[in-house]
């Protein structure tokens, strides 16, 4: 059996460059088509591993989502041997098709970190599908020997037809996943969830009457930071430690609010809600000039592609969406805003804030995952390349970002990771604002930030 693996996989590796091999030199049959599913299954756990995060652990789960995958695919070959000839084995061409795949899938899945991918999604797209197009009727020839129009048509329209149907069905076949915290710290009765909620308006308003109030006519930083989950703790960390970057820099020290959701500590910030900042932002507005003044929001948890997680055990919390952020914003009537999102896909909330008295830093574009958020880690990635890397000492807010960027693509090409794509907006009238503001303080921009570990 082994021998025969050797030669399938050997002339699977030929039709990858797009040589012509011919049925003789594969081997077919039961054990060889469980071999090569066996082998299949055992590049593609160790490519998902090669981009999990450190910490993540071998869920089966996965297994689902590539078993039903593999289904499609074995229908795909029976309609294709179908159009070759109604007595034409299935199997032939499903051996040729597993034999291929490994290497297929780990060109495909590498040439994926390549920054040039990232630059040119969809002159990338195409092109793979028109190499997988060839590869496919070199895989018909293969399997059946001369091509014929009819199965050849087919099995191009399939390949065309593959990304579509994979983005609607989008199953999930990731065997290597970070542990689950979603009941982790489920532990406040309905009596002490209510104290608590029924507690925060009057912890915010004590808290924001702390803020040393405007001094005109130099423009000030008010900052606030949103730690939105509970757990792991590193939101809580990191919106700590933005809080010092920005007061070194902007001198907000004594101008800052921390609405914090710490899986160990419910005691000393109020807790991160959607009514929470509504409520800080309209308070904390009566204390600044809001048509000189600047905030800093800082925003940090784990996101989706419906925005930020907000998540304190088993309060019921509303998730922090796009537009619900905007809302909150507006309503305050704080008119120049520096917003920073350190999340999973935070890019989706640029097109909901985007205007000209605002700027915008995201950890990733959105569609991509960001990275770093484990309980062990006092940052995450985007909070160590863009908080203390770049941040501290860089000339602006644009020449910080960019080294930011930099320094994160760096470390996921070293990863191996899917590129993260931060992303940078500042409306026309914000850059004049903020090169004021820090011309306003800059003995404190030079000011080194250390990090608490």
């Amino acid at each position: 059996m082994l021998a025969g693996l050797v030669r399938n996989l050997s002339g699977g590796l030929a039709l990858v460059f797009l040589r012509r091999r011919w049925p003789p030199r594969f081997t077919v049959g039961f054990d060889q088509l469980a071999a090569l599913l066996l082998f299949n299954l055992l590049v593609w756990a160790l490519l998902d591993r090669l981009h999990a995060e450190h910490h993540a652990e071998f869920v089966a789960d996965g297994l689902f989502g590539w078993a039903c995958y593999l289904l499609l695919a074995l229908i795909g070959c029976a309609l294709v041997a179908r159009a070759q000839d109604r007595a034409a084995p299935t199997r032939q061409l499903l051996a040729v098709t597993l034999s291929v795949a490994p290497f297929v899938l780990t060109a495909l899945w590498l040439l994926g970190d390549l920054a040039f991918i990232a630059r040119h999604p969809l002159a990338a797209g195409a092109l793979a599908i028109l190499y997988l197009a060839l590869v496919a009727l070199r895989v018909l020839g293969a399997a059946f020997g001369p091509v014929r129009l009819k199965p050849a048509l087919l099995a191009v329209a399939l390949v065309l037809a593959a990304p579509s149907m994979l983005a609607w069905l989008d199953l999930d076949t990731r065997l290597w996943v970070l542990p689950d915290t979603t009941e982790a710290q489920d532990d406040l009765d309905p009596g002490e969830a209510e104290a608590l909620l029924y507690d925060q308006p009057a912890r915010i308003a004590e808290v924001v009457a702390r803020v040393t109030p405007s001094e005109p006519p130099t423009p000030h930083a008010y900052f606030v930071g949103f730690a939105g989950d509970a757990d792991p703790e590193v939101f809580s960390r990191e919106t700590q430690f933005a809080r010092q970057v920005f007061a070194a820099r902007f001198g907000s020290a004594d101008r800052s609010v921390l609405l914090v959701n710490d899986a160990g500590d419910r005691d000393s910030w109020p807790i991160a809600s959607l009514s929470g900042l509504s409520q800080a932002l309209k308070l904390l507005a009566a204390r600044m000039d809001p048509d000189e003044d600047v905030l800093v929001l800082f925003l940090t948890s784990h996101g989706s592609e419906d925005g930020l997680e907000v998540r304190n055990g088993s309060l019921p919390l509303a998730q922090l969406e796009p537009d619900d952020l905007r809302q909150a914003l507006d309503d305050s009537g704080i008119r120049w805003r520096l917003v920073v999102v350190s999340a999973c896909y935070a890019g989706v909330f640029i097109d909901a804030l985007r205007n000209d008295t605002t700027a915008i830093v995201t950890a990733a574009d959105a569609t991509h995952s960001s990275f770093g958020c484990q309980e062990d880690r006092e940052l995450t990635w985007f909070g160590d390349a863009f908080l203390k890397d770049s941040l501290p000492g860089s000339p602006s807010l644009e020449a910080a970002f960019a080294k930011a960027a930099r320094l994160i693509a760096e470390r996921e090409d070293a990863g191996h990771e899917v590129h993260s794509n931060p992303q940078l907006y500042i409306g026309a009238q914000m850059r004049a604002k903020l090169r004021a503001l820090e011309g306003a303080h800059p003995a404190l921009e030079r000011n080194p930030v250390i990090v608490r570990r």
